[in-house]
């Protein structure tokens, strides 16, 4: 991979999940690829990721999870009220395992398939970590490792620390990419055909306040990946690109607990008590383990912002029986490690990391949004809730503990009254994983214009062109992300290097 390569028949902009997958799969066909990666490395944000969605594959065969093409496909039109291209989704879905099997096929090995939490589907494929058989943050970078070597082994040249600056196009149709190398030296390399893989605009503030009306930092928390700053969307558009409304993939955060302080995190993250500034329930906390929903359920609140609150009773209520709810992501079983983190909260020390702690620029430890305190007047003073009102919902609360919850009818397990003791408190707001689409694109994924036109040559996939997902993101099917990533940029690849074959290639 010299890196001076000027002139293929594909050149992919960006080298991250849908990117480098691209990138392999044309050079299968046989097309040339260059590859354009600003950064050092592949596999982007995706390397902190841990596998993907796939449907009727072996590991769900083996593991007698009933999941078909039909029944995932049917669930997913339903939850997006039809407002996603069904043609993309029934090529995404019908193709997801066979591309468990190509990965197997280059020497990737998959624990098996996973749910994200009790309501989900068994659709998660968890890359395994060589000497280990148990699910490791990060255990995706092995899959980007391979996916990198075999671009390497079929010809593709990744040319790293190398920008992107414009599509070009003649009559309409896509010739090249004018790109910047390291040492600031402008090239025209040219092509037939342009992927277009950079990601969203996760790291843009600035357009994640214009689309989707969030001021980060203040009532969003959202990953911020570097590097993720909507270039490719921007170039996209220039060239003539149709735009769809982009949304965040919507989670929820408590900055510097979550990913940090696990076991605080897993904790408070439990189905507990949660409440708004205002001191008044607004969920059925059952749904705590979906992040979606509670990250749509915390965004209407004022401020942007809720608290879920325990006690001591409740505490011991954990280290006797466990955690309600347990995520494979973090594994946090118990509150064994509970006192340890609250003193190195409170004293400023760091604790153990998640590997996407670091993709927040809040990772360091934020003094005032978890909280202690010995009575409810003094918890309301630290956080800002509404005493009176907090007062009388808790009383509510712990009638429904010894009744039945006849607000928002939580199942009777989950609501533990409050006994006295220490009370805590986190403050939680909006988070996510990033942008999702920005650009229309058809089933083949090619680019269109405004008016539904495909652009000849001019391909879009991953994050840029993920608008499949309506207003929120599908936990129900865990590994959609990086699925329809890996899925679209294989899908991308193919289409680009037949379309070079086709008659409609000139």
């Amino acid at each position: 991979m010299s890196g001076n390569v000027t002139e293929a028949d594909i050149i992919i902009i960006g080298g991250g999940a849908s990117g480098i997958t691209a990138a392999v799969a044309a050079a299968e066909k046989g097309a040339s690829v260059i590859v354009v990666e600003k950064g050092g490395a592949t596999g982007g944000a995706a390397n902190m990721g841990m596998g993907f969605f796939a449907v009727e594959s072996e590991q769900q065969r083996n593991q007698l999870a009933d999941v078909s093409v039909a029944d995932a496909f049917k669930f997913f039109m339903e939850y997006t009220h039809w407002r996603s291209d069904a043609r993309l989704v029934r090529r995404y879905f019908g193709q997801s395992a066979d591309t468990v099997k190509w990965m197997e096929s280059m020497g990737v090995s998959f624990l098996g398939a996973y749910k994200y939490f009790k309501e989900s589907w068994q659709t998660w494929h968890v890359v395994k970590t060589q000497g280990s058989n148990a699910p490791a943050e990060r255990a995706a970078s092995n899959l980007y490792r391979v996916l990198t070597e075999r671009a390497a082994e079929s010809g593709v040249d990744i040319q790293y620390f190398t920008k992107a600056k414009e599509i070009l196009t003649e009559d309409g149709h896509v010739t090249g990419v004018r790109i910047e190398k390291e040492d600031g030296e402008i090239i025209d390399a040219e092509c037939s055909c342009v992927i277009v893989a950079t990601g969203g605009f996760g790291d843009n503030p600035k357009m994640i306040k214009e689309y989707m009306g969030y001021e980060w930092g203040k009532d969003l928390y959202s990953f911020r990946i570097p590097g993720v700053t909507g270039d490719g969307l921007n170039m996209l558009w220039s060239a003539g690109a149709g735009r769809t409304a982009p949304v965040m993939e919507l989670t929820y955060t408590t900055p510097g607990v979550t990913d940090v302080f696990k076991t605080i995190s897993e904790t408070m993250r439990q189905p507990n008590l949660m409440v708004n500034l205002d001191g008044f329930r607004f969920i059925n906390e059952e749904i705590m383990n979906n992040t979606v929903y509670t990250g749509n359920a915390i965004a209407r609140q004022r401020e942007r912002t809720a608290f879920s609150i325990i006690d001591e009773g409740i505490l011991d209520t954990y280290k006797k029986t466990g955690l309600d709810y347990v995520t494979v992501h973090h594994n946090i079983h118990s509150t064994d490690k509970w006192e340890s983190e609250v003193k190195r909260y409170f004293s400023g020390e760091a604790s153990e990391s998640a590997g996407l702690s670091m993709l927040h620029d809040d990772a360091a430890k934020q003094p005032d949004y978890f909280f202690e305190a010995d009575s409810l007047a003094e918890l309301c003073e630290k956080t800002g809730i509404e005493l009176a009102n907090l007062r009388a919902t808790m009383g509510a609360y712990n009638e429904a503990a010894y009744g039945e919850d006849t607000l928002f009818f939580k199942k009777h397990k989950y609501v533990k009254s409050f006994t006295g003791g220490k009370l805590y408190a986190a403050k939680h707001f909006p988070a996510g994983y990033g942008s999702l689409g920005g650009v229309a694109v058809n089933d083949l994924l090619e680019v269109l214009t405004p008016e539904g036109r495909k652009i000849p040559g001019l391909y879009a996939c991953g994050t840029d062109a993920c608008g499949i997902f309506g207003d929120s993101y599908c936990f129900y099917l865990p590994g959609n992300t990086m699925g329809f990533a890996v899925n679209s940029g294989r899908m991308a690849g193919m289409n680009a290097a037949a379309y070079l074959d086709s008659d409609e290639f000139e």
